[in-house]
Order: structure tokens, then C-alpha cells, then sequence
């Protein structure tokens, strides 16, 4: 058995590793919150591009054209990771997040917002097809869970962080200001060293036996324990048996029970995970808090609920390997739903006529509930599940699936929100993604395996 010392040090390692892959991530977190503080702005009369005024149309294309690019990403990245290694793959994220920065510097119309746009998505799809596929390799299963929170978390913490510097700084400094974040992830990646398992697929028995020694907290003047080379072995066994299947990877693979199931539950909790509306509503929280007739001032508004975000992501990370995935799951899916349509009560009844004096507190309220809810489960569980519950012969192929299919569910819901708000109003918009919640429990409950736990590199019995 490793000694305590060892297992800290393990955690540590990993802790740290994640921690810094993710420094990517919260850059581009500030991409995705960019819209909120900016589009009303642009929408205004001192709009600051050349162009003029950006209308409805225009602006939900700036809100949704990042999903298009984060289907390219997913792609391109997808192909990378398999090609070049997980750990180089997530270093080139860099370029396409450095990329919107510039170009928002320099944008004088719309069209050069849209391609920025386009770029920011890149990394998106880089993101969530790589980080589950390094947390995965490079984590042990107790704190599994817990490093998979923290895709949510930096996340959500560069949207807070965007709410808050949208608000305080102009639109031209903003860029340069977020240019410091991917120029320190670039710097700090090259400590970091690539993961056994892609080393391994190179036949590099040596730097996959360096690369888990770093991740296990094993130092370089130690001996190897029996328990540390019995794990290298069965991962160099795993990752062979792996590589052969793979080369015979056919149709039929995807058809039989567990890969259809894995690719079902993949695809559904994509597709849940955005048309239960929170990613939309954030992107676009500023205009949505104007709209619901608040009192509160919308900027303050947005910053109230991106802090409740990072609350919530942080209970997700304390609960999920303790409470498990599904119950999670099931209380997010609840929770969200209920919030929502507590939010559209209270639209739908201003709409009207009726005065709601007094309670002018209620969408802030319902919407932090909501997003509270959201992140403790629904936020980041499916993302880090998809290797928990796909088969291990499918689980690269069937992973860029599921990241494909939710860049296009999130391009629709970003595209459509604003145009549902203008056609059915805020109300009609959120009834649609409350009953979509409530559809899902049900799924969820009936379908979904519980995943805690689960050894990754034991091969699944049929």
C-alpha cells in the first residue's frame, strides 16, 4: 500500500496538474461571459463599432456562432488528442483563446465579432473533449469527481470574472487586460508533463513510467513500491489491449447494448445539460435581468449570480464523490427546473398586469437558486461521466460524439433565446427549458447508472 505521505503527494500532483489545465479554461470563461456586459452595449447608441448598432438578429449570432466553433474544436481537438497526446493537445487551446482577444481589439464590425467568436468556440470544443479525457488519465478514482468539478469551476469563475471587469473597464481594455491569462498557461504548462496513457501509445515505456511516477507523487531518488509497479503494468497492459481493439474498431462496435446505452446517456445529458437554458440565460444575463423587470441594476444582477455559480461549483466539487453522480444529477435537474419556473411565474404575471411591488427580488432569487443548482450537478457531471459509462474499445469516438452533439445544442439554444424572448417573451422561453427539466428527471432516474468509484482501467465484462 502507499503511504500517506505518497497518497498526499498523489493528490497533490494531480490537484495542481488540474489546476493548472484549467487556467485555460477560466480564460475562456471570460470569452463565454464577454457577451453579458458587451452586447448591450453594442446594441446601444455608442456602440463602439464602425458599423453602428448591432440589432436582435446580430446579436443572437454573436452569442451563438461560438457553438459552431466549438464544433470544429471538438473535431480538430478530438483528432489532435489522439494524434499528438492529450497534454499537447490542451497546450494549443492557447492560440485559438489568445486569437478572439486580439481580434475583439481590433474589431470595427460585426463580421470581425462573428469570426472572434467563431475562433472562442475552438476552444471550447478543445476543452471538453480533451479535459475529461486528461482528468480521466491522470486522477485516481477517490478524487475523480472532484478534479472533474473543477472544469465547472474555472469556468464559471472567468464568466464571474468577465461580469465583474465588463463592468468596471472599457470595451478596448478588457482584451488586453485577458490576454495575461492564456500568456500564464502557456508558461506554466511546460512543468507539466504528458500522461502515461498517450506516452504509452507511443511506446515510450520510459516517459510514461516518469509521467505516473510525477502524477502519484512518487519522486525520481525513491524506489518503486510493488503496489507502483503493479499499476504501471496493468496500465501498459490496459492501454495494449486498448490500441489492438481500436484497430479493429467497426460498426458494430457502436451497436451492441453497452455502447448504445453509453452513446444514448452521452448524447442525453448534452443535450440536457444545455436546453435546460442556464448556459443561455448566462451568456446573455445582462439583457435577461433588463428584461424581467428587476429592480436591481443588471450588471450587479449578473455579478450576484456569477458569484452563486462558483458557490455552487464548489459544493458540486465537496459532494460529487460522496453523494455520487445520479442523486446529483437528479437534485440538479430538479432544482434547475423548479428555479426556472419560478422565473417565469413571476414574468408571466407582471406581463399581466399584476403588481408585483415587493417582490421585485425575485429574479435575482430564482435565477441564483437555479444557477446554484445547475452547477452542483448538471454543470460539469456529464462531462467528466462520459469515460465512466462508455465502453472502453469507444470511449475516444464516443466522447467526440456527445462533445459534437452539445455544440450544436448549445449554437440552437443561444441562437433561438433571444428570438423566443421578442416572439413568446421571457416567460414562454424559460417554460420551455422548465419542462424540459422536468423531462429529464424521469430519464435521468430510470437510465442512468451510478458511476462513483468505477476503476477505469479494468476491463469491462460483457
Amino acid at each position: 500500500m502507499c503511504s500517506n505521505q505518497g497518497f498526499t503527494r498523489s493528490s497533490l500532483s494531480q490537484v495542481l496538474s488540474a489546476c493548472v489545465i484549467n487556467l485555460v479554461n477560466f480564460g475562456h470563461g471570460a470569452a463565454l461571459g464577454w457577451v453579458s456586459p458587451f452586447l448591450p452595449l453594442l446594441q446601444s447608441d455608442e456602440s463602439p463599432l464602425e458599423t453602428g448598432p448591432v440589432t436582435v438578429a446580430e446579436g443572437s449570432w454573436i452569442g451563438s456562432i461560438l457553438c459552431l466553433g466549438g464544433f470544429f474544436g471538438a473535431l480538430i481537438y478530438g483528432y489532435l488528442a489522439e494524434k499528438i497526446g492529450v497534454k499537447k493537445s490542451i497546450l494549443f487551446l492557447a492560440a485559438p483563446n489568445i486569437c478572439f482577444w486580439i481580434t475583439v481589439y481590433f474589431a470595427t464590425s460585426v463580421y470581425q465579432l462573428y469570426a472572434a467568436r467563431l475562433v472562442a468556440g475552438v476552444t471550447g470544443g478543445g476543452i471538453i473533449v480533451t479535459f475529461p479525457l486528461y482528468i480521466a488519465d491522470i486522477s485516481d478514482s477517490k478524487i475523480r469527481g472532484a478534479l472533474g468539478s473543477l472544469l465547472a469551476m474555472s469556468g464559471n469563475s472567468g464568466i464571474l470574472l468577465m461580469y465583474i471587469v465588463g463592468d468596471l473597464l472599457s470595451y478596448r481594455t478588457v482584451p488586453l487586460v485577458m490576454m495575461c491569462i492564456p500568456v500564464s498557461f502557456i508558461i506554466l504548462m511546460s512543468f507539466i508533463p504528458e500522461t502515461p496513457q498517450s506516452l504509452l501509445k507511443r511506446r515510450n515505456l520510459r516517459g510514461a513510467e516518469r509521467s505516473l511516477m510525477f502524477y502519484r507523487g512518487v519522486r525520481p531518488s525513491e524506489k518503486l513500491s510493488a503496489e507502483f509497479t503493479r499499476e504501471f503494468e496493468q496500465l501498459q497492459h490496459f492501454i495494449l489491449e486498448s490500441k489492438v481493439k481500436a484497430n479493429k474498431l467497426t460498426f458494430s462496435d457502436f451497436t451492441t447494448v453497452a455502447a448504445r446505452n453509453g452513446i444514448f446517456i452521452g448524447i442525453f445529458l448534452m443535450f440536457l445539460n444545455q436546453f435546460c437554458g442556464v448556459f443561455a440565460i448566462l451568456t446573455y444575463a445582462v439583457s435577461i435581468f433588463a428584461e424581467s423587470g428587476s429592480t436591481i441594476n443588471p450588471g450587479a444582477s449578473a455579478i450576484i449570480m456569477g458569484a452563486i455559480q462558483i458557490i455552487g461549483t464548489v459544493a458540486s466539487f465537496i459532494l460529487v464523490d460522496v453523494a455520487g453522480r445520479k442523486i446529483l444529477l437528479m437534485v440538479s435537474t430538479f432544482g434547475t427546473g423548479l428555479g426556472l419556473s419560478c422565473l417565469g411565474t413571476y414574468s408571466w404575471l407582471r406581463s399581466q398586469g399584476v403588481d408585483m411591488e415587493g417582490f421585485n427580488w425575485i429574479p435575482i432569487g430564482s435565477l441564483s437558486v437555479t444557477v446554484f443548482l445547475f452547477c452542483i450537478g448538471l454543470c460539469n457531471i456529464p462531462f467528466f461521466v462520459l469515460p465512466e459509462i462508455l465502453p472502453a474499445k469507444i470511449c475516444n469516438a464516443g466522447n467526440t460524439i456527445s462533445m459534437i452533439s452539445i455544440t450544436i445544442f448549445a449554437f440552437i439554444t443561444l441562437k433561438i433565446l433571444p428570438i423566443l424572448i421578442e416572439v413568446i417573451s421571457l416567460y414562454g422561453a424559460v417554460a420551455i427549458f422548465a419542462s424540459t427539466c422536468f423531462l429529464g428527471l424521469i430519464v435521468i432516474a430510470l437510465f442512468i447508472p451510478e458511476t462513483k468509484g468505477k476503476n477505469l482501467i479494468v476491463p469491462e465484462t460483457v
